[in-house]
């Protein structure tokens, strides 16, 4: 069977409906989100957030203190979605549909950057640079929690990163532009957050194809 090439936001766009469901009852990923809402909790009750990827904003339902959410997703299907949601009364929504690597961050004016299971598509020079923008908006003392998919070793992750760029290469298109999984190692993903400027930097949880992990400014 070969492999299907899908646009992210095509693929996204077609499974926006379904989303909810899938994650749920198919993944099983309720243990997973419990976890995001206790991190949060753990934060302090941040008030300025950023949501990247945030899909149908599973992440963002579990927000349920006053806040101010700013949610990012290059899927107009699944911001559809999330506007329809009834969230918590103290939350205030704003929403952006576009790539969290175009749309500019102001520097010093997030107490949290939250992403889950959406960074597992890029590269590591991108992945470099989004750390580095991530650091930037954050004000001192804030926090960049990331639940995401994670391989287990470096062999396989520059397994997977070769076989995707072989793909692009065949494309002819930008890496990051096509629904294709490159997870990275957990070794890969501290280094890039560490070289970005975070200096405490902790797995949180660790499942059997997942992770979550907290950088401090």
């Amino acid at each position: 069977m070969g492999f299907e090439v899908e646009n992210m936001d095509v693929h996204f766009n077609k499974c926006a409906s379904n989303y909810d469901r899938h994650f749920y009852e198919d993944l099983g990923m309720s243990e997973f989100y419990d976890e995001i809402e206790k991190q949060i909790i753990n934060c302090g009750e941040p008030k300025n957030i950023l949501v990247l990827g945030c899909g149908t904003g599973l992440e963002v339902e579990r927000i349920k203190h006053s806040s101010t959410v700013t949610a990012i997703d290059i899927s107009d299907g699944m911001l559809e979605q999330l506007k329809e949601k009834t969230l918590d009364p103290a939350v205030t929504l704003n929403t952006i549909c576009g790539s969290y690597f175009d749309i500019p961050f102001v520097e010093n004016s997030f107490d949290l950057v939250l992403s889950t299971y959406s960074l597992h598509h890029f590269k590591l020079e991108q992945k470099s640079e989004l750390y580095k923008k991530i650091y930037s908006a954050l004000k001192v003392g804030g926090a960049f929690i990331n639940g995401d998919t994670a391989c287990n070793d470096k062999a396989t992750e520059i397994s997977l990163l070769n076989h995707a760029e072989e793909i692009y290469e065949k494309q002819q298109v930008p890496f990051g532009t096509i629904h294709i999984d490159v997870p990275l190692a957990l070794d890969t993903e501290t280094t890039l957050l560490s070289d970005a400027g975070f200096k405490s930097i902790s797995l949180e949880k660790r499942w059997t194809k997942a992770a979550l992990i907290k950088a401090e400014k």
